[in-house]
This record gives C-alpha cells, sequence and structure tokens, in this order.
C-alpha cells in the first residue's frame, strides 16, 4: 500500500500540477479509467517483466518524459536534484572557479566562466564537459553534475573536458573557497567592460556599484556573451537602473493574464554610450536584459544573433520533496514581439573596436 501511495502522488502530479492530495480525492483518481489503466500497466511491469525497472523509477521516467514532450524547458526533479539546485544558487562554496551551463536536458554542458586557477590549469571558456570524477556526465541532472564538482575544502576533483579543437584534456583541481560575482570589471588595452555572467539576486547591486564609479566620458560596454540567463526578476532590475523612471521593460504573458514591468528607480547612466556584447549563447534573462534597453534606444548591441529563450520557468515545489520546472508564461518585449526559438539581432554590424572608434 505505501508504494501504491507514493505512485498515486507522483502520477497525479502529472495530470493536475498539484502537491497536497486529500485522503478521499484517492479514491475519485482510481476511478479514473485511465489512470487506473496506467498505475495497473506499471504494477505488471515492475513484478512481471525481465528487463523491468522499480515501480518508482518507471513513474519518474514517466512523468520526465511527459514533461519534456509538452515542455521542452520543463523537468522533473527528485528531492536530490532539487537540493542541488538550491545549493547551486549559493554564491560561497568550495570549488574550482568554474561556472557551468547546459540549455536544455541532455545537451552538452559547457563552461562559461573560467576564473585565474582554471585558465592555467588550461580550461577555457565554452569547453565541454566530458566526466566528473571518471563518472561521464552525459544524461546526469546538471545540477547533481555541478554539485560534485564542488565539495569538501581543499579536497581534489578530477575534470575531463573536451576543447573547441576536440582534444581532450584530464585535469585535477583543488577545491578552494569560492564567491563568484555575477559582475565583474574587465580591463583590456582600449577599453573598460564590465562582464555580467549570469543574473543572479546580487547582480542589481553588483552592477549599481559599479555605475556609480563609472566615469562619465568612458562608454558602458557590458559583456553578456555566455551569459544563459539566470534569475528573471534580477536582469529586470539590472536594466531597471540603466532606463529612465515609467519605460516599459519587458512584459509577461501568462494563460490567465499579462504583466507589464516598467522602470521605477533613478537612471544612473551618465549620458554615456552603452553597448551590450551577445553571442548564440546569451539567452533567457540576459535576453530580456538586452531587449529592454536597446528597444527603448537606450543602448546598441553587437555581436551575433542571441540564443533565443522567450519563455520563463518557476519551480513548484511538492509535498514529498520533489519539485517540477515548468514555463509558465511567454516574454514580451517593449516593442510588443516575442523572440522564443528566434532570437534578438544585434542592433549594431560594427565591431567592439569599430564601435569604440565611431
Amino acid at each position: 500500500m505505501k508504494t501504491y501511495k507514493q505512485l498515486y502522488i507522483l502520477v497525479f502530479v502529472l495530470i493536475s500540477s498539484t502537491a497536497v492530495v486529500a485522503h478521499d480525492e484517492f479514491s475519485q483518481w482510481y476511478i479514473n479509467d485511465e489512470m487506473a489503466n496506467l498505475y495497473e500497466v506499471i504494477k505488471e511491469i515492475s513484478s512481471e517483466s525481465l528487463i523491468s525497472n522499480s515501480s518508482k523509477t518507471i513513474v519518474y521516467d514517466i512523468l520526465r518524459d511527459y514533461i519534456y514532450k509538452v515542455d521542452e524547458y520543463g523537468e522533473y526533479f527528485t528531492k536530490e536534484e532539487y537540493k542541488a539546485f538550491q545549493d547551486s544558487t549559493l554564491p560561497n562554496y568550495a570549488g574550482v572557479g568554474i561556472v557551468l551551463y547546459q540549455q536544455k536536458r541532455d545537451e552538452d554542458i559547457i563552461s562559461i566562466f573560467v576564473n585565474k586557477s582554471a585558465k592555467k590549469a588550461n580550461i577555457s571558456k565554452y569547453d565541454k564537459l566530458i566526466s566528473v570524477d571518471n563518472k561521464p556526465v552525459k544524461g546526469e541532472n546538471f545540477y547533481l553534475v555541478t554539485s560534485r564538482i564542488r565539495g569538501e575544502l581543499n579536497s581534489f576533483v578530477k575534470l575531463q573536458f573536451q576543447k573547441k579543437s576536440g582534444k581532450i584534456i584530464d585535469i585535477k583541481l583543488k577545491r578552494t573557497e569560492q564567491y563568484i560575482k555575477s559582475v565583474n570589471k574587465i580591463i583590456r588595452d582600449d577599453y573598460v567592460m564590465l562582464e555580467i555572467i549570469r543574473f543572479t539576486t546580487e547582480t542589481p547591486y553588483e552592477l549599481l556599484k559599479e555605475l556609480q564609479k563609472w566615469p562619465k566620458n568612458i562608454p558602458l560596454i557590458i559583456d553578456l556573451r555566455g551569459n544563459s540567463g539566470g534569475n528573471l526578476y534580477s536582469a529586470i532590475n539590472s536594466a531597471d537602473l540603466l532606463l529612465p523612471k515609467k519605460t516599459l521593460i519587458v512584459s509577461m504573458q501568462t494563460k490567465t493574464e499579462i504583466s507589464h514591468y516598467y522602470a521605477s528607480k533613478p537612471d544612473y547612466t551618465k549620458g554615456q554610450n552603452i553597448i551590450l556584447l551577445q553571442d548564440n549563447f546569451t539567452s533567457s534573462s540576459a535576453e530580456v536584459f538586452i531587449a529592454g534597453l536597446t528597444q527603448n534606444n537606450k543602448a546598441q548591441s553587437i555581436g551575433i544573433k542571441s540564443f533565443g529563450k522567450g519563455v520563463a520557468q518557476k519551480f513548484i515545489q511538492l509535498s514529498h520533496g520533489d519539485a517540477l520546472l515548468l514555463t509558465y508564461a511567454k516574454i514580451v518585449t517593449p516593442n510588443g514581439k516575442t523572440y522564443n526559438k528566434k532570437g534578438l539581432s544585434p542592433t549594431s554590424n560594427l565591431s567592439l573596436e569599430e564601435f569604440i572608434e565611431k
């Protein structure tokens, strides 16, 4: 009966997206012919088939496959996977100074930020992660992979990467105390720029500190290449710092309503040119930031077309500790258009050097 109830709770999520199930609903669920048939099939497979998995594994596979079928960015997280996600949002941890990225389940995991010590070990931006401690990462939950790279302070982890050239490298790195800022100041010979690695809860505060001390006569260059998104509302609040009050930043359209987000803070720019750098890995919340500035004629963007993830997701934690990641809204830019699966084209064909000289 215990297994029966577990299966009920898990499969019920598939049709109702609710985490709380009353006892009287249980009998109503079993009266449903389709769900009763599903339970019977799972029961027979787990008990009779020579190649069967446990009933719990079967249900997880059904849920994951169905969610991914109807929602390309959706996912079903076990309790362990959801905790790994929550841990991944912590700014302080023991790790190796690499920020990883995966756009969709089963796609490659690549590095989008590499600190100095990792660079010395020959790891570069956009290298593909192959294994962690000799265990292949393909098919693994992204957040469980990143949790295996983190660990006890001063311990070691073995990583295997594939370079753009196809060359495979094996490295062993020591885990040290990490605090990776989302906004970093990059100084080049000809220019200075801010790099936003990913939008976190700290990004608006880190960006504001840089804006308050940014010289008036120097163009504000913000590098969003490789920025896979992150916290949507942090991206909105970051764009808010660069726009006049009451400027429309973005709109969110759900099944039932459309919400508009306007700038409400002072404009902290000082009249200088704003240049945004983007590439095909620039996605999601980073695209919201770019569209909010470029479509309000506050910035120019250069590079190549962005990824095109114009939808928003949210986590729904279930009563037994698992969680759903579901797409709940379409993103609508200030010009009233969507860019999902289309991406944002740069507003200028100039190179960064040409733009600066201009």
